[in-house]
């Protein structure tokens, strides 16, 4: 499968680097076996110096966010990374990209998706946000802030002194609107996270979450994990929708749009609505979804990020096709109508 590419994003002070320590800490991987890349703003990184002396190897990109000119030094330091650690003769099991708080993650999965060196070596395995109680303010007004959590595949969300789950529960339902996709887990410096909460999550790919409702309102309930560790809870998403389709804009001016259809659809339509979806005049930040095809014997996964657009057969029986779509100034009326006109177009 290739290299597994872990992506950290999170506003300025938000909790990164005490998240990616406490990944590192818990890790039973080798540490010469992980190369993270910091993203730091300025001629100087600073984060640097708050990472763990360990025998990890850091590798900063400074002069600012990957999105401009460091663009380019992220292909170029990626690309020679197998080569050095062939040098070096140890396997490379983990990269972790830390990017700095104002750096929009989707140039950065474009990259990665786009350039064949890269695809061909790595994957993105997940696109992890830490956010904070002291920046909740960011995540209304901050557009970069929004966007790290609406491309988010997990949130963490750092508690600080004075925190509690309860006294979190508006933010955490705010956030929950601008991203129904991702899980949500808590952590603090007396509650670190475990490895299996940060490593190998394979949640880029994953389409598990849609074989649940997803949240079109923020019903939620907090669990503690098994282990029951102080603060550090997963959240669990509730919801139900019975409608074709379910559309939600909150005052961010994000809006998630929930598209389901009961009868089959041909793939060829599909393909053509989803060309129209990705190059009509609107924000379409992600989407993901299972959709059940004429002529395939299983279910498909379907997901995108930006025009970046990757199918792929799972093994789940047919059922019900379901789409979710993220984004800013989506096009929702014109959406909904073009899918319900595929279903009846294609309905037997």
């Amino acid at each position: 499968m290739g290299i597994p590419i872990t992506i950290v994003s999170g506003f300025l002070g938000a909790g990164k680097t005490t998240l990616i320590n406490q990944a590192l800490n818990a890790t039973e991987l080798p540490r010469e076996e992980i190369i993270i890349i910091e993203n730091e703003v300025g001629q100087t990184g600073i984060d640097h110096e708050l990472l763990l002396h360990t025998k990890e190897h850091v590798l900063q990109l400074n002069n600012g966010c990957m999105c401009c000119s460091l663009r380019e030094d992220l292909i170029t330091t990626l690309a020679s990374i197998e080569e050095v650690t062939k040098e070096w003769q140890v396997p490379l099991s983990q990269i972790i990209v830390e990017t700095t708080g104002i750096a929009d993650p989707q140039p950065i999965i474009q990259t990665i998706l786009t350039t064949p060196v890269l695809r061909n070596t790595y994957y993105i395995d997940s696109l992890l946000t830490v956010v904070d109680s002291q920046n909740s303010s960011m995540y209304q007004n901050e557009p970069v802030s929004l966007k790290q959590i609406a491309l988010a595949d997990r949130i963490f969300f750092a508690l600080k002194e004075g925190d509690t789950v309860s006294n979190c529960s508006e933010i955490l339902a705010r956030l929950i609107e601008i991203n129904p996709l991702a899980d949500f887990i808590y952590f603090s410096e007396t509650a670190p996270i475990s490895a299996t909460d940060f490593f190998h999550l394979d949640k880029f790919q994953a389409t598990e979450v849609l074989n649940e409702p997803v949240a079109t309102q923020t019903e939620m309930e907090l669990t503690n994990e098994s282990h029951h560790r102080e603060h550090h809870h997963k959240v669990h998403l509730q919801g139900h929708t019975h409608a074709t389709t379910v559309h939600q804009q909150n005052n961010h001016g994000f809006q998630t749009v929930l598209l389901t259809a009961n009868s089959e659809l041909n793939e060829a339509a599909l393909i053509r609505w989803i060309d129209w979806l990705l190059f009509f005049n609107q924000e379409l930040y992600r989407f993901k979804g299972i959709v059940v095809l004429e002529n395939r014997e299983l279910a498909v996964a379907v997901q995108g990020v930006n025009q970046q657009v990757r199918f792929q057969l799972t093994p789940l029986e047919k059922s019900t096709t379901k789409i979710v779509l993220i984004g800013k100034n989506l096009a929702s009326k014109e959406i909904e109508e073009t899918f319900n006109q595929l279903c009846i177009a294609y309905k037997q």
